[in-house]
């Protein structure tokens, strides 16, 4: 390979609109996907990885069409096939798609992250070796495309291999072993889960990259040179992938919340026994009356969850504020097993930031306030609380936080794989047009904190209607009395 021929391929690839296309593609899919969700480093990496697929797919089509351009004909760049200049080709097409293909991947794998960083507060543990590893696959990719540019030049070997690589990669999404950490990613993980063999899989990318150079340039004659590199760089590969396979947390992970306690912390394995259930992993904060326990990687969402917590605690009475429990954090995986005090209001490890905060501030509002009146859904199906006094005052409570909203059906992402089933904002609690109406005329109301706040005991008893309830709060009737639908709250 000569200096020149090596910036000229380089040149042919910045050039070209497929490398920067699918880059740009691949910061834009993946800050959409995650752009109503404050940063977790402890998957962001990961998820950026299963993006840079895309740019991986254009890097190896890109490295294909360069090191296959001298025996395709009808294109007027058929070069002559001499043995001696068609390994420099190949080696500069090979150095040229492996440097463009790194420099892309990690330009767009700092953008992110650092865009991410800047959408905090941040949360969670980073691990650099999962971010390397999703850069490294896009040489990996280019350099398989040298190899098959020279070994099978024909078009339909890029698509053939990027469809194979991508069904394995996608059906061992959730650690099912359609080939393990043999794959340039691995996509699923949780934040809650073991630690991942990152540094490995590293490892592991860098010597796949040097055995598809080394089969490439053996098109070329079987030197030993590179023989001895081929041999090299696969026994590396080999021990190396499979270390990373045989470490990995398996597909019983899938399982893990369905099965017994025991079984359980069997599963989960020491480090995350450390971080998530010793006694020092939860990082207390109190906030007025109100204590706020987070994970140690998350306490810097506190802060918002007060932001949430804090308008509905100072609307209550004085006397009710002491009777609050802790806000306290779950795992998604572990919440089953998750032990300690006794406790109404539960967080787990997804929060949201620009238009869906109201969302989660809901979620976590709704607790509160069906904590304090008294509002207790029974089972999956909720109950109906049209009628009921207390269900006005619960909707003025929770648009101190949030706007309150005609009752929908709906899920909240609250963890990685954990739903909110949502029945109305008040979580399983449904409602009529009265009962919202009315708690939208309190809401503008100037004396509607110190009315119910006179009348709080009998406001939210569960047989004081709202009729009843009407001179109390100092309103007049205005809407039509609905009958409750399914199961009425008790």
């Amino acid at each position: 390979m000569t200096r020149a021929l090596f910036l000229a391929e380089v040149r042919r690839l910045v050039r070209g609109p497929i490398p920067w296309g699918a880059a740009a593609l691949c910061l834009g899919l993946r800050l959409a996907a995650t752009w109503e969700l404050l940063p977790d480093m402890s998957v962001e990496p990961v998820g950026t990885s299963g993006a840079l697929l895309l740019l991986a797919a254009a890097m190896m089509l890109s490295a294909h069409l360069a090191a296959s351009r001298d025996v395709r004909g009808g294109m007027g760049e058929t070069l002559a096939a001499a043995p001696g200049r068609a390994v420099r080709r190949t080696a500069a097409a090979l150095g040229a798609a492996v440097t463009v293909g790194t420099g892309l991947a990690s330009a767009v794998m700092a953008a992110y992250l650092l865009a991410r960083q800047a959408m905090g507060p941040v949360a969670g543990v980073f691990d650099p070796f999962e971010a390397i590893g999703g850069v490294l696959a896009v040489p990996f990719a280019a350099a398989l495309g040298v190899l098959l540019g020279r070994w099978a030049p024909r078009p339909v070997a890029v698509p053939l291999a990027a469809f194979l690589i991508g069904a394995f990669t996608w059906l061992n999404g959730q650690q099912s072993g359609y080939g393990g950490w043999f794959l340039p990613v691995v996509l699923f993980h949780r934040p809650d889960w073991p630690p991942r063999p990152s540094a490995e899989h590293v490892v592991y990318l860098v010597a796949a990259v040097a055995l598809c150079a080394a089969l490439a340039l053996l098109r070329h004659g079987g030197t030993w040179p590179r023989l001895t590199a081929a041999g090299a760089a696969a026994a590396v590969a080999v021990t190396t992938g499979t270390a990373a396979t045989t470490a990995a947390p398996g597909r019983e992970m899938n399982t893990a919340p369905l099965k017994e306690p025991e079984a359980s912390f069997a599963l989960m394995g020491a480090q995350v026994r450390e971080r998530f259930f010793d006694p020092g992993a939860r990082r207390c904060e109190k906030h007025g009356p109100v204590t706020y326990c987070a994970y140690r990687d998350y306490a810097a969402w506190i802060s918002a969850w007060v932001s949430a917590v804090d308008p509905v605690i100072r609307a209550l009475p004085p006397a009710e504020r002491g009777r609050f429990p802790e806000v306290r954090q779950l795992t998604d995986s572990w919440w089953h097993i998750d032990g300690g005090e006794e406790r109404s209001v539960e967080m787990f490890m997804v929060w949201g930031r620009a238009g869906a905060e109201d969302a989660y501030r809901g979620v976590l509002a709704s607790q509160v306030v069906r904590s304090v009146t008294g509002l207790l859904p029974q089972g999956r199906t909720g109950c109906d609380a049209r009628g009921q006094s207390r269900a006005v005052v619960a909707l003025w409570l929770l648009g101190q936080a949030v706007p309150p909203a005609p009752p929908r059906d709906r899920q909240v992402q609250i963890g990685s794989s954990v739903f909110a089933e949502e029945q109305s904002p008040l979580g399983a609690i449904r409602y009529g047009t009265a009962e919202l109406g009315y708690a939208r005329r309190l809401l503008a109301a100037p004396d509607a904190e110190q009315r119910i706040w006179a009348h709080w005991d009998t406001l939210v008893k569960p047989g004081t209607t709202v009729e009843q309830a009407l001179p109390l709060l100092g309103l007049r009737p205005e809407f039509a009395a609905e009958p409750p639908v399914g199961q009425p709250c008790s």
